[in-house]
This record gives C-alpha cells, structure tokens and sequence, in this order.
C-alpha cells in the first residue's frame, strides 16, 4: 500500500514538464554524487548537494513564468530525495493533490476562516502510518487507505513542507501558516482548524517546515529577517547545502527530525537495506 502510494508520488513528479526536462541534466549529476545510488552515506548526504544539482539548469529569471517552472522542478526535486531515502519505511511524501492526499488528511488541516475553508499552501505533504498498515492488502486503493486513516488517525503523523527556491519573498508564508497551525488551541470564533469531524488534534503528530535552494546569491546570515521568519518552524527550516549553524539545516537532517519514527532502525542502514535489496536505483521511475 505505502510503496505503491509512493509509486503514485513519484509519477506524479515525472510528469511535470519542468521536472522531467531537467531530470536529464540532474540525473548523471546525483548518479556520479551517489556512485549511481550504491553508497548509503551518499545517497543521506545527497541533501548536502540538492541545490548544486538544482542549478545545473540554470538560473531562473524573475518573470512569472520562470518562477512557477524553477519552483515546481526544485518541489519535484525535493519529493524525490524524500522519498528515496524513505523507500522501504512507513512514511511517504506526495504533492499536495486531491488525487494523492488522503480525504481525512485534507479535512483534517483545511483551516476555515468566516465559514471560507481554504487549504494549506504547504507543496508537499509527508506520511508516517503505523505498523499496522503493513497488515492491509498491498495494493493500492483509495477507499480502503481513507478508512484505514480514519480508524487509526491517532496513530498517524503529517508533516507539511513548503519548497520555494528564493528564500526572502517567501519566507513569511510558512511562518504564518505555521503559527495558525501551532496557535489551534486558541479559540476564536472566526478560525477554525479542520472539517468533516476531524482536526489535527486527532494525529499522533503535525509538523511545518521550509525547504529553499535558496537562488539568491547575496550571504544569508543568521540575524537576516528572512532566517528569523522560519528559525522557529515547528518542523525546522532547511536547505539543499550543508547546514550552517543559525541559519539552516541541510535537508538530510530532515529524516532525523521529523520522520525518524518511520524508520524500524537507523535511517543510513534503512538506505544500506533498501540498496542491497535492489529496491531504490538511478533508473527509476
């Protein structure tokens, strides 16, 4: 059920035109970073060098157009590394889409302001099922997940995840999200959190982060007000480089903090087992 949802994900990033034209140049890149995804420390330090691959296609210009293609390929580029280094676990991350967000998901973080309900502006939603899920037939069926969630939402986890390529024109967007979410318990008549009977208080965990390449080329420093808008996400504030301290972490860190408990051990030997066993590899999808 998990794999095949992930299978679900990762088509769903390959048919992005701005992904699929740069996979191209990305793809011998990552094989040559990763000794063609055999060496588990590489493929987890990976996050070190999202960025550098990323820019292998250029620079994105300013206009709209531009803007929507870079930041759609760098959100593809992100779900895909996620989900390489959780193939084999309990958790999986997909676009924010009806077809590929489960429904009690969805209502359970719509927020509803003046009886309007709006969705999350988060681009990527990770997963973290139970044990138990491995229990359900494994072939994937919309129904048949949905009512495995709403009979053990309390035993799942969503972690919501922003990707931008610049950091300083948007780096307030999931800081405000993130206080609507994190403030849930303070009631006021006009905002409400979830729909449909359920809320994120029923999950066993919830989460907000950032993921920037970032694109600008001026130093990023730690008393900069774009680092103070997310240095306190409740899921963290990442990059695709190497972490430098007050200011973000590298992206491979992301599986520490926030999805460590879908892996049955340590995350670098999850990668080791998943390599041996042939189940991740350069040439898929």
């Amino acid at each position: 059920m998990i794999e095949d949802l992930r299978a679900r994900a990762m088509n769903s990033v390959f048919a992005m035109s701005s992904f699929s034209t740069s996979w191209r140049t990305w793809r011998p890149a990552i094989a040559e970073l990763t000794d063609n995804l055999t060496d588990a420390g590489k493929v987890y330090e990976l996050g070190d060098h999202l960025s550098d691959v990323f820019k292998m296609t250029g620079g994105a210009g300013r206009d709209q157009g531009s803007l929507s293609g870079g930041g759609a390929a760098w959100e593809g580029l992100v779900c895909w590394y996620l989900n390489l280094v959780m193939t084999g676990s309990r958790a999986v991350v997909v676009k924010q889409s009806k077809s590929l967000i489960p429904k009690t998901l969805s209502d359970a973080m719509t927020v509803t302001y003046k009886n309007v309900p709006t969705n999350t502006e988060s681009d990527l939603s990770g997963i973290i099922f139970p044990q138990k899920i491995r229990d359900i037939s494994d072939v994937y069926d919309t129904s048949i997940l949905n009512s495995f969630i709403e009979n053990n939402i309390s035993d799942i986890s969503l972690h919501n995840i922003q990707c931008k390529t610049n950091w300083n024109d948007n780096a307030q967007i999931p800081m405000l999200w993130d206080m609507i979410y994190q403030f849930r318990g303070v009631k006021k008549h006009s905002v409400r959190i979830g729909v449909s009977g359920v809320d994120l208080d029923d999950l066993a965990d919830f989460t907000y982060s950032f993921v920037t390449v970032p694109t600008q080329s001026k130093p990023i420093k730690p008393n900069s007000m774009a680092v103070r808008r997310v240095e306190s996400l409740s899921g963290g504030n990442y990059w695709g480089r190497s972490s430098q301290a007050g200011v973000a972490e590298s992206l491979s860190e992301i599986f520490k903090r926030v999805f460590k408990s879908a892996f049955d051990g340590g995350i670098r030997g999850h990668i080791d087992n998943q390599i041996k066993n042939g189940s991740i590899s350069i040439s898929v999808p």
